[in-house]
């Protein structure tokens, strides 16, 4: 059955806590895209848990995978198994058994990870009784850091495990909750090198642009991008307070994400082409000075005209753009470019300007053949 919770809508009201949450999923979107671009996924944002990535199958019909995380920061200097630690671990259990229960279909593989992801270390200790001291039983510190970031619950050491059972059995019985002991087993906890200011989690995610993208130019307009996709989702009521993979207003879906870089990525590509070779397009297409020194937004422009389905005119170019590539037929960009203007104004009756029809050409040559660039 679906999940019906109290908690379940955490909508406008929680968006003041979840920016440490939301810049974290980003974070390891970013960190690790090269891992996603290549498979059928989606996102959800405050569903089950605080984030989560759901593999699909090819045919988008069956879910394969989930990662399931619940990331949190901590006013002190380490994490602890205390009772907050306890209270954490005794939710992802909880999550880890909804996500089975849940409705969406799955394949036969399906398997899940629950996640307890934080920007603070995370300290595991035992520390033996005298009588365990007596059969040689020894203090044990099991450290997440910037040393070792990353552990299944199965790594941990044996008496550590043991430790963690007692309390989240003990809290789980004090709060008369279920204790899903079996999700133990698909337990992961990680530390992340991201710090605690938001104006400083920000600055964190334009530098992993910046080295995950090294040609974007404008990364912080990029992360800005990629955040109000889920900004759009977050804010949404589950509804009836029902949680369900099936619910897709709490997704962001891995095509928008990957059409989110491709624009990035397609318009810093067009950004360059036209530095590198702007002298003698200019003077070709008689560019104004004025556009010249504010060629970026010129460019973005163009984009989001060439996106509009009803603008006739730029979906003609951008067709025959598509249908003809001439990269292969002339020497210099700015013949090839006023190839392409001559010969969409001998086809089509175009009320543009040659100035709007050459860069409305130059998009939509990035877009469908830049792959080289």
């Amino acid at each position: 059955m679906s999940t019906r919770k109290k908690a379940a809508n955490s909508g406008i009201d929680a968006l003041l806590g979840f920016e440490f949450q939301r810049n974290c999923a980003l974070y390891l979107l970013l960190n690790e895209y090269n891992r996603f671009k290549g498979r059928e996924f989606f996102l959800c944002i405050e569903h089950h848990d605080d984030f989560l990535f759901c593999y699909r199958s090819d045919c988008r019909s069956k879910i394969e995978e989930v990662h399931s995380y619940q990331a949190k920061k901590l006013s002190g200097s380490v994490w602890t198994i205390d009772k907050r630690f306890s209270e954490v671990i005794a939710k992802m259990l909880d999550v880890g058994n909804e996500l089975i229960n849940d409705p969406a279909p799955k394949c036969q593989s399906y398997t899940h990870e629950l996640t307890f992801v934080s920007n603070t270390d995370i300290k595991l200790n035992y520390k033996p009784t005298d009588q365990e001291k007596k059969v040689g039983k020894k203090e044990i510190t099991y450290l997440l850091n910037e040393q070792n970031c990353k552990s299944s619950y199965g790594a941990i050491p044996i008496d550590i495990k043991d430790k963690i059972n007692q309390k989240v059995d003990s809290f789980c019985n004090k709060e008369k909750l279920t204790y899903h002991k079996a999700e133990l087993d698909n337990l992961h906890m990680q530390w992340v090198d991201f710090p605690r200011k938001k104006n400083e989690q920000k600055d964190a995610l334009v530098g992993l642009m910046c080295r995950k993208f090294s040609h974007v130019s404008d990364p912080l307009a990029a992360v800005e991008l990629l955040l109000s996709l889920f900004r759009e989702v977050e804010a949404i009521y589950n509804q009836g307070k029902v949680i369900t993979l099936l619910d897709s207003t709490k997704r962001v879906e891995g095509d928008e994400i990957k059409q989110a870089i491709d624009i990035i990525e397609t318009e810093q590509k067009t950004f360059k082409l036209w530095r590198d070779y702007s002298t003698a397009l200019s003077r070709k297409f008689r560019v104004p000075v004025g556009v010249q020194n504010n060629h970026e937004s010129y460019i973005r422009n163009t984009f989001e005209l060439l996106k509009d389905m009803n603008n006739n005119e730029h979906q003609i170019i951008k067709s025959f753009v598509r249908e003809n590539d001439y990269s292969m037929n002339y020497y210099s960009n700015e013949d090839m470019f006023e190839a392409y203007v001559d010969d969409i104004k001998v086809k089509n009756s175009m009320n543009l300007k040659d100035i709007d029809i050459f860069f409305s050409t130059l998009c939509a040559f990035v877009e469908c053949h830049g792959k080289a660039l």
